[in-house]
C-alpha cells in the first residue's frame, strides 16, 4: 500500500481545496483505501469516494424530471422468473423448452440478461447468429424483449437503462479531481460513461506488481499502474526474489482448528483485534465457525461479506414457517418453532411446556384448518371433565386448563389467518403476505442481529409483492420462497475499530492491517472450478464482444486477485488450510499457492507437495480454549493420566458414566445392568391387588424386562403424535383398529337378522360399514392426497374380501357369540387367573371375537393385521412373547364362570391381504395351560425380585420404542451371556426358564 499511499498523498498536497472523488468498484474498496491513508496520519480532505452507478444518478437528479425507479437483482429475477415462466406456459421457448423454470433458473438468466445489457446490447441490437445455435439466440432474444416490456409496464430501469440515460445528460467535470483505482472492474456502459465524464488526463493509484504469471489485460482506464515491487511480489518468481517475506504456514486436521491456531497466534502475537484480519478462500465453513466462536468467546468480529441469515431468529423462524406450511402444516413442525423460542408470545400466553403439551393432547395431526377444530374439541371434553368434578379444585384447575386450551386457539386463529392452504396450486402473493404478517408481528427478537434481519426479510418480501401476483404449483413457490428469503446475507460490514475482520480474498487488495491470515487454501477450494457458463458460453461472449469476461480465464483472475492481496501486503502474512477431509474420510492436499508460499519460507524453490506434508498439523488445538480442548488435549497423549478427585467432584456425571462402564464390563450382574431394588407390595401382581396385568404387558416383561422396566416401573413413555407422511394415511394402529370395528359391527348386523353365517351376498354390507367409518377417519384424520388416500381404501376394501371369503368357510363349524369382549376396563371386573403357586393376578384385556362350537366348545380369535412373520405353527409361546392366547383363555373361563378346558382353541387371524386369511390356532390343552402358567409365574418373580435384565436376542430390539434410551447394543455378546448367567440371583434362571419354553 505504500506506493498507493505516496500518490494519494501527493494529489491531495496539489489540491488541498478542490474536490477529490476516487472512483472505485465498490464502497468497501474506498473506505479501505480512505482508511490505510488515515492510518499514516494524514488527512483526508475533501476526499470521497463513488461507484460509477453513483456518478450516473447524480447526473440523472440533476438533468431528468422523469421519475424512475433503478431495480436490483431482487426484482430482475423476478420478472425473469414472470418472463420464462409466460413464455414456456405459451410454449414459445424453443432452446429452452425442456428447462424447469426455477428460482435458480430465473436467477441465472436474469444475471446473463444483466450482462448482455450492461455490453451495451439490447433486444433490437442482439442478434441470434451471436450464439452457438440460432434456436438459442431467438429465445434469449425473445426472453430480453419481454423482460424490457416489462420494464417499461411497471416503470422502472435498471441499471444498463441508468447508464444510457445518464451518458446523454453527461459532460466532461474538469473541476472535481477524479481518481482511478486501479484495475476498475466496469462494463461497456460504464466504461464508455467514464470516458465521457472524465478529462483527458486522470490519475490513478499504483498497486504493487505483482510478477511470474499472466496478468489480466486492462486497457486505457481499466489499466493498472504499477508502484514498487516488494518481496511477495515475487512469490511466483522466487528465483528473482531478493528479500524474504514475513510469512508463516498453518496446517490442521479440520476448520474448527484452522481458526483455533489462527486465534491462538494472535493471542500470541499480543495484537488489537482491528490489527488482524482474515481472508477466506471459501465462506461455506469458516463463516459458521468464526461466528459462533465470536459469540461463545465474546470476540468482537465484523464480516465482510455477512454472515447467512440463518443464524438469526427471524432467519429461522421463515425457514420454520416454509417448513411447516410445506409439511401441511404438521404439528411437529410447529412445535419446532415454539420449543426454539422463535414466536412472540402476548400477555397472558401458557408456558411453551404447555403449549406443547395441548398440540400433542389435541392429536391434531397435520391440516391448517384442524388447529381450531381439534383444540375446540379439547376444550369441549376439558369442560365437559370439569363438570363432572365434584371437589371444587379439581374443576377449577380443569376450567383454567380449558382457559388455557382457548387462548392458544385463538392465538392460532390470528397466526394463521394471513398463511395460504397447502394447495396443488398457491398464489405466490399471499404466500408472500402471510410470510410478512407472521415475521411482522409474531417474530420474536432479542438481538440487533434478529432486529436487521427482520427487516431485511420484510424488506426483501415487499421489493418483489408488486410483481408477483401470479399461481404456480406448490412445489415452485416453496422454492421461490427458500431461494428469495434464506438465500440473504445480514450484518454485511467494512473493517470497524476494536474488531477483528473477516472476508473473502477478493475484497481484500486495499486492507491495510497489519496481521492477515488467509485461510482454506486446500486445490479444491483455490483457485477453485472455472467451468463455462452455459447460458453464455466464452465462444458467445467472444462474438458478442464489448469486454465481455471470459469464464475460462476467472482462475487466473481469482489466482491474480489472491497475488495482489499479498503483493499489498505490509505485515505478517499467515496461510493455512485443512489438509483433512472429515466428512469423506481422505487427507486434502494444499493448493498450489501454499506451495509457492512454503517455498519462500524455508528458501528452496524446488521444495515438492511432498515437502508440504512434514509440517506439524496437530489433531488437537494447541491451546484449549473451551473445555473440550482440554479433553482432546488428554486424550491424544500416550502416557496414562490420572484424573484427580476434585476432577470428579467438579465432573460428577464423569465418575458417574465410568464406574457404570466399570460395572457394565464385569461379569456380575449389576444395578448397571438392570438390577433394581423394587417394592413388592407395589409391583408384584401377587401381592398388590390394584396392579392389574395385560397381555401386552406381560408379553413385554418376557420380551425385555428392562423395557417393562422403563415403561412400567419407571413410567417412561415415548411422546405419541401424529406424524405426516406424503406418502401414507393411516398407520398400522389406526388402520387395525378400523378393520376390527368393521368386522365387529358386520357381525353385529347380521346378529340383528339372526343371521351369523356370512357368505358372498354380504359383501356390500361389509364394504358399506368399511366404507362409512373410513369417510369418519377421514374427517379426523385428512389424507395427505387423494391417490394416497385411495390406494388405502382399495386395501381395506381389498382385506373386507379376504374376510368374508374365509368367514363364509369358517362359520361352517363355528358360531361367532361375543365380540370385543372386555374384562378389568370400566365396569367390567378384571379376570383373576390362579398361578402354580396358589397366588393369584388380576388382567384385564378385550378379546376380539369368541366363537362357539357345535360341541359347545369355545374358540377364540385375536384379528392381526400385520405380518405373519413371528407366527410359525409350531412355537405355542415364543419364548414368553406370545402369551396372549392362554391369557384371554384362562381370563374368560373365569370370567364367565366356565369349567376349566371349555375354550378349546385360541387362534390368531390374519383376515388381510397381506395374511391371506391365515390362522394360527393355539390348542388350549392341558400341556399348553400348565407350561403357560409357569411362564406366567416365572415372569411375575422376575418382576418381583427387580432383576430387569434386557432381552438376550437383538432381534427384540428392532421394533421396541426405547431404542434412544436403551444401552443394549453397547454390550458385548459374550459379557451379556456370561451376565445373565450370574448364579447369585435366582430370578435370572427364573427368566431363563421362560426361553425355554418355544
Amino acid at each position: 500500500m505504500k506506493s498507493l499511499v505516496k500518490k494519494l498523498h501527493s494529489i491531495m498536497t496539489d489540491y488541498p481545496f478542490q474536490e477529490k472523488v476516487i472512483i472505485v468498484d465498490q464502497y468497501s474498496i474506498g473506505e479501505q483505501i480512505i482508511e490505510a491513508y488515515v492510518k499514516r496520519g494524514f488527512l483526508a480532505i475533501n476526499l470521497k469516494y463513488k461507484t460509477v452507478v453513483d456518478l450516473a444518478l447524480e447526473i440523472l437528479e440533476n438533468h431528468s424530471k422523469e421519475p424512475y425507479k433503478v431495480i436490483d437483482a431482487t426484482v430482475g429475477s423476478q420478472l425473469s422468473y414472470l418472463v420464462l415462466s409466460k413464455l414456456k406456459e405459451n410454449g414459445l421457448l424453443n432452446y429452452f423448452d425442456q428447462m424447469e423454470i426455477t428460482a435458480s433458473f430465473s436467477r441465472t438468466m436474469f444475471q446473463t440478461i444483466h450482462t448482455l445489457r450492461m455490453a451495451g446490447y439490447t433486444s433490437h441490437s442482439l442478434t441470434p447468429d451471436m450464439f452457438l445455435t440460432e434456436k438459442k439466440g431467438q429465445d434469449i432474444q425473445q426472453i430480453l424483449t419481454n423482460y424490457e416490456d416489462h420494464l417499461q409496464k411497471h416503470q422502472l430501469i435498471d441499471q444498463a437503462e441508468l447508464l444510457r440515460m445518464a451518458f446523454q445528460y453527461a459532460e466532461t467535470n474538469s473541476q472535481t479531481i477524479n481518481i482511478l483505482q486501479s484495475n476498475l472492474s466496469l462494463s461497456y456502459l460504464e466504461e464508455k460513461l467514464l470516458n465521457k465524464i472524465l478529462p483527458e488526463t486522470t490519475v490513478k493509484l499504483p498497486l504493487q506488481p505483482v510478477n511470474g504469471i499472466k496478468i489480466p489485460e486492462r486497457t486505457g482506464i481499466r489499466s493498472i499502474l504499477w508502484g514498487k515491487p516488494v518481496p511477495l511480489s515475487y512469490l511466483y518468481d522466487l528465483d528473482n526474489a531478493k528479500e524474504s517475506a514475513h510469512i508463516s504456514l498453518l496446517t490442521a486436521k479440520t476448520e474448527e482448528l484452522e481458526i483455533k491456531n489462527i486465534f491462538q497466534k494472535i493471542k500470541c502475537s499480543q495484537s488489537l483485534l482491528d490489527e488482524n484480519i482474515i481472508y477466506y478462500t471459501s465462506g461455506e465453513k469458516y463463516i459458521t465457525l468464526l461466528y459462533h466462536f465470536s459469540q461463545k468467546w465474546d470476540i468482537p468480529v465484523t464480516f465482510g461479506e455477512g454472515i447467512p441469515i440463518a443464524f438469526s431468529r427471524p432467519g429461522r423462524l421463515a425457514a420454520g414457517i416454509l417448513q411447516w406450511i410445506k409439511s401441511n402444516y404438521r404439528v411437529t413442525a410447529f412445535l419446532d418453532l415454539i420449543n426454539q423460542g422463535l414466536l412472540e408470545l402476548k400477555e397472558g400466553a401458557p408456558s411453551n411446556t404447555r403449549i406443547t403439551r395441548m398440540l400433542r393432547n389435541a392429536q391434531i395431526g397435520w391440516g391448517k384448518e384442524r388447529y381450531v377444530t381439534q383444540l375446540n374439541e379439547l376444550i369441549h371434553s376439558l369442560l365437559e371433565k370439569a363438570g363432572k368434578q365434584e371437589d371444587e379444585e379439581r374443576k377449577a384447575n380443569y376450567k383454567n386448563r380449558a382457559n388455557q386450551v382457548s387462548w392458544v386457539m385463538n392465538w392460532l386463529k390470528t397466526l394463521t389467518s394471513k398463511l395460504p392452504n397447502n394447495e396443488e396450486h398457491m398464489n405466490y402473493k399471499a404466500a408472500l403476505i402471510g410470510l410478512s404478517f407472521m415475521i411482522k408481528n409474531f417474530c420474536k427478537t432479542t438481538s440487533a442481529l434478529d432486529e436487521l434481519a427482520k427487516i431485511a426479510l420484510l424488506d426483501e418480501i415487499d421489493k418483489v409483492l408488486l410483481y408477483s401476483d401470479e399461481t404456480y404449483p406448490r412445489y415452485s413457490i416453496f422454492d421461490k420462497l427458500e431461494d428469495l428469503l434464506l438465500s440473504l446475507r445480514v450484518l454485511r460490514s467494512n473493517p470497524k475499530s476494536g474488531h477483528l475482520h473477516v472476508s473473502s480474498y477478493q475484497n481484500g487488495i486495499y486492507q491495510s492491517r497489519s496481521n492477515i491470515f488467509i485461510v482454506g487454501l486446500d486445490n479444491r477450494k483455490f483457485p477453485g472450478g472455472s467451468s463455462e457458463d452455459p447460458l453464455l458460453l466464452d465462444m458467445e461472449r467472444k462474438k458478442i464482444g464489448n469486454s465481455l469476461p471470459f469464464i475460462q480465464e476467472s482462475g487466473q483472475e481469482k489466482l491474480y486477485t489472491m497475488l495482489q492481496l499479498l503483493a499489498q501486503c505490509e505485515g505478517n502474512v499467515t496461510v493455512s488450510y485443512c489438509n483433512f477431509d472429515v466428512n469423506e474420510n481422505r487427507a486434502v492436499s494444499p493448493a498450489y499457492l501454499f506451495l509457492q508460499c512454503y517455498r519462500m519460507k524455508i528458501g528452496k524453490p524446488d521444495a515438492e507437495f511432498k515437502d508440504v506434508k512434514q509440517l506439524p498439523s496437530p489433531l488437537v488445538a494447541v491451546e484449549a480454549f473451551d473445555e473440550r480442548d482440554y479433553w482432546n488435549q488428554h486424550l491424544v497423549q500416550n502416557n496414562h493420566i490420572a484424573i484427580s478427585r476434585d476432577m470428579y467432584e467438579h465432573y460428577s456425571n464423569l465418575a458417574h458414566g465410568l464406574q457404570a462402564e466399570k460395572n457394565r464390563l464385569q461379569e456380575q450382574f449389576t444395578e448397571y445392568d438392570g438390577l433394581v431394588s423394587i417394592d413388592p407390595r407395589l409391583f408384584d401382581p401377587r401381592r398388590n391387588e390394584e396392579k392389574i396385568m395385560t397381555a401386552s404387558k406381560l408379553e413385554t416383561l418376557a420380551a425385555c424386562p428392562f423395557s417393562y422396566f422403563l415403561g412400567e416401573v419407571l413410567g417412561v413413555k415415548p411422546i405419541e403424535e401424529i406424524a405426516f407422511d406424503p406418502y401414507k394415511w393411516l398407520d398400522a394402529a389406526t388402520r387395525g383398529s378400523l378393520l376390527h370395528k368393521t368386522f365387529e359391527t358386520f357381525y353385529q348386523e347380521l346378529q340383528k337378522e339372526n343371521n351369523s353365517k356370512p357368505n358372498e351376498n354380504h359383501e356390500e354390507l361389509l364394504i358399506g360399514i368399511a366404507m362409512e367409518l373410513i369417510n369418519k377417519q377421514k374427517e379426523i384424520l385428512p389424507p395427505p392426497n387423494d391417490r394416497i388416500f385411495q390406494l388405502e381404501v382399495n386395501d381395506i376394501i381389498a382385506c373386507c374380501r379376504v374376510f368374508l371369503k374365509e368367514e363364509e368357510t369358517h362359520c361352517q363349524t363355528y358360531r361367532p357369540i361375543y365380540f370385543e369382549y372386555t374384562f378389568g376396563a370400566g365396569e367390567n371386573k378384571p379376570a383373576e387367573i390362579t398361578l402354580p403357586s396358589g397366588k393369584t393376578i388380576k388382567v384385564s384385556g378385550k378379546i376380539d371375537r369368541v366363537d362357539e362350537t357345535s360341541a359347545g366348545k369355545y374358540h377364540i380369535i385375536d384379528y392381526k393385521t400385520g405380518s405373519t412373520y413371528n407366527y410359525g405353527s409350531n412355537k405355542i409361546f415364543k419364548g414368553g412373547r406370545q402369551l396372549q392366547h392362554l391369557l384371554y383363555a384362562l381370563a374368560i373361563e373365569q370370567h364367565l364362570q366356565l369349567e376349566a378346558g371349555v375354550v378349546e382353541e385360541s387362534a390368531y387371524y390374519f383376515p388381510t391381504v397381506k395374511g391371506l386369511g391365515e390362522r394360527f390356532v393355539r390348542n388350549q390343552d392341558s400341556t399348553v395351560r400348565t407350561n403357560g402358567l409357569d411362564i406366567l409365574e416365572r415372569l411375575i418373580d422376575v418382576l418381583a425380585n427387580g432383576s430387569f435384565t434386557m432381552t438376550d436376542d437383538q432381534d427384540d430390539c428392532k421394533f421396541c420404542e426405547y431404542n434412544t434410551v436403551c444401552r443394549r447394543s453397547f454390550y458385548t455378546e459374550d459379557i451379556f451371556e456370561v451376565k445373565q448367567m450370574d448364579k447369585n440371583y435366582e430370578a435370572l434362571r427364573r427368566f431363563k426358564g421362560v426361553r425355554a419354553y418355544e
